[in-house]
């Protein structure tokens, strides 16, 4: 029988429930008399709140100084020695610490971040003698290389964008431990591991076998552009110092195969893959993809444009295995072990057997690791009886994992499933239970006993009602977990790849139950198959089903208004910031701060982010950057008023241009939209990249050549470009000599070439090209595309070529007239947009300017001209060794 005691009591325990935070309560007595008042026991000081958590999580001090140990090294190296006696002075807090709690905590973060600190420095800036970097004496060094085979061979297509096309042949990646290298000097030993690129799909190797290769040893170098990621610094935090570059797959031959365990593992990866796709999906379409990548963690089957269109709506996650699709699988396990009636410790023990076999039969990769690793903490938590603390597992692992590597701090992964996962434990509840009050609020639920677990004690609901109080419940918590998993991750997001989804809590609430089903089909029909193969026949259709509903819905997403939204890069300190405002907005309750405080701290950072991430604003200096693109040519003008202009994106080969070139560095100089685009003419290494660049900033118009259209033929490449610009509602106008481009303020943009069609017949595409010539503040930028001989020869006639900077023709090619043309412009710099080196020219390019100021995208990665009144500025990105 209910009792009003007893109402009273469910009510107290509930709001005590509610008042807790971090594992204790702190602001409810625990008194249940209703005589006495709740605020009759004083609340404990916020210091002594913070000393109980801490002692509740004990590991949170250490792996929290291991973390500030390997930033500040990694910022400001620490030597070695220093870095080992503060950890011994560290020892002096521990004895003090015997009275004051306090300093033990402090003792213990500093001596973590002694050693975090002298761990990065071991792990990071110490190279081998025999290392295989110390022989890359040259660019590119031809050799040949003897060593093993660590990581599985990943054959995946070359990202080319919108363009389908032209196809060209996969690439193969593999990781190589160096063991012999064979060059001009004769055989030595080396070691270190080397990253192999084929550029053929490599079908005969395995991982654990050894391989003589034959190709071109080289050192990443660092980024051609500005915002390009550092891929020199990536591979280093790996422990990847060189590279290896091999033109065929015969260049690769095995000397020895793998152990029988290793080839074992192999050909039951290979039997899990097709067990899953047999009577599902043939394997080049998108649900053989989708499920190779999802259940078995083969990151490489996935298509570019797949990929593309989950990352433009805020699900790229699911592509990984990490710790959705492990949380996924344990808890299938778990709640069979419930409806079977087994034990706690039992499902425990269950679920980390299945998610350790799963990381067996995946492909090793980091992110599944990671994920097993916590699962498999926390499972033999509950093993041993120890209190299931999931921040003080999850806090274990990461110490395991940095003291293992500590670069991988700075790893985009490591950083997302760490902060989702924190998030998920700390913000998400904040957020249930601010949206559960906001949302009594709304129905009138004000009073404790309004509550629906008192109201249920007090008047029982229906069947129906229960469901519906049920699905509401369940549908509250999946939002909050997505919002708090969205939150978190956005700030990394914005830093690291300069591409938010704010659709994506909606988007991962919308088919997270699809990938559920998806994932537990995939692997129960993976399991089934080597047990009952007629039994796994009958799951094929199911889910092929759920596979294809789950592509069609991340299709239709990611064509959402707003998805997939480029922003400028985020700088450090903003991403910090912000996951500082949200923990302060996770421990206020807990600590009794005025919300004032939130808000005003709130407010703080956006204006700083407004400030920071705003459009330039207005200067008296107008700048052209030639990006470093190999072979082709791409420009960006930046007007004094702060617009755009794109004059020409290709490259040959082609090459996923806007996602790895441009977009990075519109994001770096916060541009978020283009006045034009000029497109000199139709080659690939001029246009290739312009759909991809309209998909993600809007371009307010095109300018291209009449010859474009009068020249095109049925699918040419023009007819491509021009027809994706107008479906996307982009104007298409052609520009003649004598034409002047409108709305450039102060910058004057002169059309010099081509001329109108009735006037000249010209033959070649690249004697068509557009020729601009820039002037501001006195100073002229003369920008030529890919004109030959016919085009120079009628300049030379007919216009005035006076120029201070020359982009020279057709990519620094000489023509008879190139010497006569280069007189006449005159120009102090002479740039050249190019993928090949000066040390392989042999054109007679150099001499012709030997007297001129050079640069060479190819050898000085992007160069940038500044053009300001009284002042023009030439510099390249990546400038050149000064020569001894």
């Amino acid at each position: 029988m209910t009792t009003p005691g007893l109402v009273r009591k469910q009510a107290d325990k509930h709001y005590r429930e509610r008042a807790t935070y971090w594992g204790y309560p702190f602001a409810m007595n625990h008194n249940t008399d209703p005589q006495t008042p709740p605020a009759s026991t004083p609340t404990p000081p916020r210091l002594t709140i913070c000393r109980r958590w801490l002692e509740s999580e004990p590991l949170v001090a250490p792996v929290a100084g291991l973390i500030t140990g390997i930033i500040l090294d990694s910022r400001w190296p620490i030597p070695l020695s220093v870095a080992l006696l503060v950890f011994a002075l560290s020892g002096l807090l521990l004895w003090q610490a015997r009275r004051r709690d306090w300093l033990g905590y402090a003792a213990v973060f500093v001596a973590a971040m002694a050693l975090g600190a002298a761990r990065h420095d071991l792990g990071f800036r110490r190279i081998r003698a025999d290392h295989v970097v110390r022989r890359c004496v040259s660019p590119v060094t031809p050799v040949r290389m003897v060593g093993t085979v660590l990581s599985p061979p990943r054959i995946a297509p070359i990202d080319t964008g919108q363009l389908q096309a032209f196809t060209q042949s996969p690439r193969t990646r593999m990781l190589v431990e160096a063991e012999q290298l064979a060059g001009v000097k004769g055989t030595i030993p080396v070691s270190g591991a080397v990253a192999v690129v084929v550029r053929e799909p490599v079908l005969h190797v395995s991982a654990g076998d050894r391989v003589e290769l034959f190709g071109h040893v080289y050192r990443p170098s660092s980024p051609e552009n500005p915002g390009e990621w550092d891929w020199s610094l990536v591979g280093q935090r790996q422990g990847v110092l060189a590279g290896l570059s091999c033109g065929k797959a015969g260049n690769v031959r095995v000397l020895g195969e793998s152990s029988p365990w290793a080839r074992r593992l192999a050909v039951l990866r290979r039997q899990a893959r097709h067990a899953m796709l047999d009577n599902t999906f043939r394997a080049e379409q998108p649900g053989a993809q989708l499920l190779a990548a999802m259940v078995l963690g083969q990151r490489s089957a996935v298509s570019p444009q797949l990929n593309d269109q989950f990352a433009a709506a805020g699900t790229v996650h699911y592509l990984s295995v990490s710790g959705a699709h492990v949380g996924m699988l344990a808890s299938a396990v778990w709640l069979a072990g419930l409806v079977l009636g087994a034990s706690r410790r039992a499902c425990a023990a269950w679920v980390m057997i299945a998610i350790t076999l799963y990381a067996v039969v995946t492909e090793p990769r980091p992110p599944i690791l990671r994920a097993v690793l916590v699962g498999d903490l926390l499972c033999l938590a509950i093993l041993l009886r120890r209190p299931v603390r999931s921040l003080n597992w999850l806090a274990l692992a990461a110490i395991i994992l940095l003291m293992v590597q500590p670069t991988q701090l700075f790893d985009p992964a490591f950083q997302l499933s760490f902060g989702t996962v924190t998030a998920l434990l700390l913000l998400t509840p904040r957020l249930h239970e601010t949206g559960r009050r906001l949302w009594h609020r709304a129905l009138g639920r004000d009073d404790p006993l309004l509550m629906p677990e008192i109201q249920r004690l007090l008047n029982p609901r229906s069947l129906p009602r229960r469901s519906l109080e049920t699905a509401t419940r369940m549908v509250g918590a999946a939002l909050t977990v997505t919002v708090g998993a969205s939150l978190a991750s956005l700030p990394l997001a914005a830093y690291h790849f300069q591409r938010i989804a704010p659709w994506g809590w909606f988007n991962n609430l919308l088919i997270l139950p699809v990938v559920w089903v998806v994932e537990v089909l995939g692997l129960v029909k993976t399991a089934v198959a080597f047990i009952l193969p007629p039994a796994a026949e009958l799951l094929g259709a199911p889910l092929a089903w759920a596979t294809e509903l789950l592509v069609g819905l991340v299709e239709r997403l990611a064509r959402l208004p707003g998805t997939g939204m480029a922003v400028p890069r985020w700088p450090a300190w903003l991403a910090l910031a912000a996951v500082g405002v949200m923990a302060l907005w996770v421990i206020a309750h807990a600590l009794r701060i005025d919300r004032r405080w939130i808000l005003t701290v709130a407010l703080a950072w956006s204006v700083l982010a407004a400030w920071r991430l705003a459009p330039p604003s207005p200067t008296n200096s107008c700048r052209v950057d030639v990006l470093a693109v190999g072979a082709g040519t791409a420009c960006v003008i930046q007007l004094p008023d702060g617009r755009a202009i794109l004059y020409d994106v290709g490259a040959i080969p082609p090459y996923n241009l806007n996602k790895w070139t441009v977009s990075p560095f519109l994001a770096d100089r916060r541009i978020r939209r283009l006045e034009a685009a000029v497109i000199s003419h139709a080659d690939l290494d001029h246009c290739v990249g312009l759909l991809d660049v309209a998909d993600q900033y809007p371009i307010r118009r095109v300018l291209a050549p009449p010859h474009m259209a009068d020249d095109a033929k049925p699918y040419s490449l023009a007819v491509w470009v021009e027809a994706g610009m107008r479906a996307r509602g982009v104007p298409w106008q052609s520009v003649v000599r004598g034409d002047r481009l409108t709305g450039t303020g102060d910058v004057t943009i002169e059309v010099l070439w081509p001329p109108p069609p009735a006037q000249l017949t010209i033959a070649k595409a690249n004697d068509t090209a557009v020729v601009l010539r820039l002037s501001y503040a006195g100073w002229r930028v003369l920008l030529c595309g890919d004109i030959e001989e016919l085009a120079q020869h009628h300049l030379l006639a007919s216009a005035d070529l006076k120029a201070d900077v020359l982009l020279l023709p057709h990519h620094g090619s000489v023509e008879p007239t190139t010497e006569a043309f280069i007189q006449a412009v005159n120009p102090q710099y002479c740039i050249r947009s190019s993928g090949q080196r000066d040390a392989h020219t042999r054109n007679g390019l150099l001499p012709l300017i030997a007297d001129r100021g050079y640069l060479n995208t190819a050898d000085d990665g992007a160069i940038s001209i500044h053009l300001a009144p009284g002042r023009l500025a030439v510099s390249a990105n990546r400038p050149r060794p000064a020569v001894k």
